[in-house]
């Protein structure tokens, strides 16, 4: 199984697919710290596509 990276889990949860918890263990510290702080930017203003495309853009 190839590793998760959080690029690849973001782009899963925009897509509207889901990933597993043995996925979230394979993720490194620093991705899931990053996905983490993702999530709770898209539970307080609503809207996680802006800051994906600021993401893709680099």
């Amino acid at each position: 199984m190839a590793e998760l990276t959080y690029v690849d889990a973001v782009q899963k949860l925009e897509a509207g697919d889901s990933f597993t918890l043995q996925d979230m263990k394979n993720l490194s510290y620093a991705d899931l710290d990053k996905l983490f702080e993702e999530l709770k930017y898209w539970k307080v203003y609503g809207n996680i596509n802006t800051k994906i495309n600021a993401i893709k853009r680099g």
